[in-house]
């Protein structure tokens, strides 16, 4: 899996080379586990590079299919909560047991910022997205607590994320930057998170808590389903 995620985060091709200093594993042993991901078609040869193979994109179809499903069912929250703001907003959904990834994006605000958002993935532990799966996800959390990640600050904030239905990130994530974020349901089951964020001048804590109590009033039938 290091290897696939360095062939990735190279563009989808990587040279040996590049591999063996990145991974830091020997060359021989390397080039044994690139031969085995290629007779099994999870990466390609490329002259004298890697590149990442078809049959990923096909173990991946019924997640892809999974997003898209996803997106659809909430895009009017999405949508609506951008018209709303003004502002970048984002749904997001868990990536493991350490990080969540954005789905989608709507730009109203900083194009480069939500750009550079569109499929990145964040730790749980430092932003007002992850707060929401950490609190109202009691296996994530467990598994966190586990590892010794969850400091009691963020407990408090978890308990409190829990009774108010938001999370917000106020400068934790990015210097200059807040964040609100609520939980998104289908049929009681908490499936991803939406979220807006923008600068402190234009989003201060006060016009987010009012923020948050208006889309949970007024968007309710958008945000669970």
């Amino acid at each position: 899996m290091a290897i696939l995620e360095a062939i990735a985060a190279a563009g989808g091709e990587a040279r040996l080379v590049d591999l063996v200093d990145g991974l830091g594993l020997h060359k021989s042993t390397l080039h044994g586990l690139l031969n085995t991901l290629a007779a099994l078609g999870y990466v390609s040869r490329q002259g004298a590079s890697y590149a990442l193979g078809l049959r990923l994109r096909e173990i991946a179809q019924p997640l892809n299919d999974a997003d898209v499903v996803l997106k659809e069912a909430f895009a009017p929250a999405l949508s609506a909560l951008a018209e709303l703001t003004g502002e970048n907003c984002y749904l997001a959904v868990p990536c493991g047991t350490r990080k969540y990834v954005y789905i989608d994006v709507l730009e109203h605000g900083d194009r480069g910022l939500a750009k550079a958002a569109r499929g990145k993935r964040e730790g749980l532990t430092t932003s007002a997205i992850g707060k929401i799966f950490l609190a109202l996800d009691r296996d994530l959390s467990r598994s966190l607590r586990k590892a010794g990640l969850l400091t009691p600050d963020l407990e408090q904030d978890l308990d409190l994320i829990v009774e108010q239905g938001y999370a917000l990130d106020l400068e934790q994530a990015e210097a200059g930057l807040n964040c609100m974020a609520l939980p998104l349901r289908k049929q009681g089951r908490l499936v991803a998170s939406l979220s807006v964020a923008g600068p402190v001048s234009r989003l201060p804590e006060a016009k987010l808590v009012a923020l948050a109590g208006q889309v949970m009033r007024d968007m309710y039938d958008m945000v669970k389903l």
